[in-house]
């Protein structure tokens, strides 16, 4: 009888043991072949702006699901060998030579790990496809792109599983090193004991080091930076590793310290459980700072989550479905050919609209910082080429009538727009008349808020701010203007069904992209008075936007992309689409990591004190006390890092959305409303993870 047969003899007789190893790879492999199969699709890749960041984002998340998933791997991989080291033990005891255990090691876990990499890359092309058809369902109104299989994706599929078989053998082949026999045998009653006890100071230092960590390495910066104008850099997320160490000490007290105090009877009366948790203490404190961290990372991975599924174009107060501006040099479409295409589609126009604008260099503050952190304020007479209309044509366009004194202005802003560090309200003071050859002085009197004129999402002040003034000031701004710095600004709605406006809505759009100027195409952060200031470098940088007629979703990075609700709405679809796979990857695998270690150090336990639970039984101990005692020793494992990795996350979130504008915006009172909701699942989910252990654990200790 070879060892290859006695090793399936035992394979057959220990399922569960090898059953955990081979879902825990075929998992792995499963969650990224089929993160890999959907974005390298042309689906995905065509909505993507070339060049843009979405990509990046995309590729940089999939590193880091990537090394979620080795890490997950080596952990079940270290124990599965540790269940294999007792097999090992007895075969070299009975003088079984370790090259041939060797060998015969690495032939089995060639195998296993071949099949289920398989069974993997299988059940994630299945994945792929359902969700890829499914998001087709989603944008088919605006986006024609389709879901099909890729080389590529099958390649990087079969690249990382041999990337796992690698990282398996190395692990087996480190596992194989020992010499000692009777080490090996005894591999999995290793006991890890916390040297220490420590007192509430400990427990005290380690909730403040946790509070000043966040505090130092989040809100610190930004109060430095508001005070003293000093960016002191990245580095400051090093106080992180402060607050790592404080839940670290937060998890040891919780482990190692049990004092009498005021109630003796209940220390005695828990004795048992208190020296059994102490005496493999060291290795519960690390498994729960990995379950605590492993939970807190899956949260904020799939908190952005929450943040776009409660943020929808109504919740952004558009006051009509389609505003676009172009440029009086292009042939754009006008009122008659919009009227004539959208009866095409079967909608009427409603509350059509035109204004005027004209664009007028003025003079600004630009920001920067330097190379110590200092934030460095450059005043240019001539900034930008901002946007001006007049009291009337303001008030023909939006219906709000503002009385404007000769030498005043309103700032035009958002809903959401708010002052920072970067730009503030009422900066420009001088606008440039052409025909003087010479500044008129203005001054700030308040801002307006209209969102369909609002060009950019924040109040920068290059040539996204737009300014009205009285109609004096702008006859006068506007003389001797040729038509490439006149502005149309168009504003309607529709009647009509989404399906036929979204129709609509592209052929608009394309018809807009085919007739734009020269001077229109350029991207968003585009400033034609900082091109004339810095030259050839700044030019081809920021001209040639990213514009596809074909696909709307492409037109991110184009300065007079317009804004169309029913195709708004399709692209905060995709993106939720394309951000819920990406991010819910690395929520998946961490949550799942979580509970597999949890499971596994439940069933350490279980290993570890068998003899105990059998000597306290002789001893007396009924199976109530038993069952008691088992469920103390797991609960530790899950409830206190559940509440820590939960309550943080929360936590951090909160401060964070805060910190950005000191503010709580709506929308991010909900986003974190659904992140609780979220949390509340997993800490049902850890409960259940928990029950799970109990009954197994209970099994392996005959309880």
């Amino acid at each position: 009888m070879t060892l290859r047969i006695l090793w399936g003899k035992l394979r057959k007789r220990n399922k569960n043991d090898y059953r955990q190893f081979q879902f825990s790879v075929s998992f792995a492999v499963m969650l990224i072949s089929s993160f890999l199969l959907l974005i390298c699709s042309p689906l995905i890749q065509g909505a993507f702006p070339e060049g843009g960041d979405s990509s990046k984002q995309a590729w940089l998340i999939f590193a880091a699901a990537a090394v979620g998933c080795i890490v997950f791997v080596l952990y079940v991989t270290k124990l599965f060998l540790r269940y294999k080291s007792r097999e090992i033990g007895i075969f070299l005891a009975l003088g079984a030579e370790k090259h041939m255990l060797k060998r015969s090691l690495t032939a089995e876990l060639a195998q296993m790990t071949a099949i289920c990499s398989v069974i993997g890359i299988a059940v994630g092309a299945v994945i792929s496809f359902l969700a890829g058809k499914l998001m087709e369902v989603l944008v088919a109104d605006v986006y024609d792109g389709k879901f099909s299989y890729t080389l590529n994706g099958f390649l990087l599929s079969v690249l990382y599983s041999v990337v796992l078989f690698l990282i398996i053998q190395f692990q087996a082949g480190r596992s194989m090193k020992r010499t000692n026999v009777m080490e090996v045998i005894n591999e999995q009653r290793r006991q890890e004991p916390m040297k220490k006890s420590v007192s509430k100071a400990y427990l005290i230092s380690g909730i403040v080091m946790t509070l000043v960590g966040i505090f130092c390495a989040m809100i610190l910066p930004q109060i430095i930076a508001y005070a003293a104008g000093l960016f002191i850099g990245s580095y400051m997320n090093a106080f992180y590793l402060l607050a790592l160490l404080g839940i670290y000490r937060i998890l040891v007290y919780a482990v190692s310290s049990h004092q009498r105090g005021r109630n003796p009877q209940k220390y005695y009366n828990n004795l048992i459980d208190y020296g059994m948790m102490k005496f493999q203490g060291a290795s519960v404190v690390r498994n729960m700072l990995v379950i605590t961290l492993l939970l807190f990372g899956g949260l904020f991975a799939i908190a952005y989550f929450p943040m776009y599924l409660t943020t929808t174009s109504s919740d952004m107060g558009y006051e009509a479905e389609f505003s676009y501006r172009y440029l009086n040099d292009a042939a754009e479409p006008s009122e008659a050919e919009i009227s004539s295409l959208a009866e095409d589609h079967n909608i009427s126009v409603t509350d059509y609209r035109e204004g005027s604008f004209i664009r007028i260099v003025g003079d600004g503050v630009d920001r920067d910082v330097d190379d110590s952190g200092q934030l460095i304020e450059t005043y240019y007479e001539k900034y930008a080429r901002y946007d001006v209309t007049s009291a009337s044509e303001f008030e023909k366009l939006t219906g709000i009538s503002l009385d404007i004194p000769d030498g005043t202005y309103y700032q035009i802003i958002g809903s959401s727009s708010r002052e920072n560090l970067w730009t503030k309200y009422g900066e420009m003071e001088h606008l440039y008349v052409t025909d003087e050859d010479a500044f008129l002085p203005f001054t700030f009197t308040d801002t307006v808020t209209y969102e369909s004129l609002n060009i950019s999402g924040d109040i920068s002040m290059g040539d996204a701010a737009r300014f009205v003034v009285s109609d004096s000031d702008f006859q006068r701004l506007g003389s001797g203007l040729d038509e490439s710095s006149r502005e149309t600004q168009v504003l309607f709605s529709t009647d009509g069904i989404t399906r036929d406006k979204i129709a609509f809505s592209n052929d608009l759009f394309r018809e807009l992209a085919d007739r734009m100027s020269p001077s229109m195409d350029v991207m968003d952060y585009y400033n034609s008075v900082t091109e004339e200031r810095v030259g050839a470098e700044y030019t081809e940088s920021y001209t040639g936007a990213i514009v596809d007629p074909e696909n709307p979703l492409k037109a991110t990075d184009w300065q007079f992309a317009p804004l169309m609700v029913p195709i708004l709405d399709q692209q905060l679809l995709m993106d939720l689409s394309t951000r819920l796979m990406m991010f819910a990857y690395i929520f998946i695998i961490c949550i799942a990591a979580s509970g597999v270690i949890g499971y596994t150090r439940s069933q350490n336990v279980g290993l570890t004190n068998q003899q105990v639970f059998e000597d306290i039984k002789r001893l007396g101990a009924d199976l109530k006390y038993r069952r008691t005692l088992m469920r103390r020793q797991l609960r530790k494992v899950f409830v206190l890092p559940t509440i820590l990795g939960v309550g943080l996350c929360i936590l951090y979130e909160t401060l964070m959305m805060w910190n950005n504008d000191r503010y709580l915006a709506p929308g991010e009172i909900r986003a974190l409303l659904a992140l609780a909701a979220v949390a509340a699942v997993v800490v049902v989910y850890q409960y259940a993870i928990y029950r799970m252990s109990v009954r197994k654990t209970g099994k392996l200790l005959k309880l």
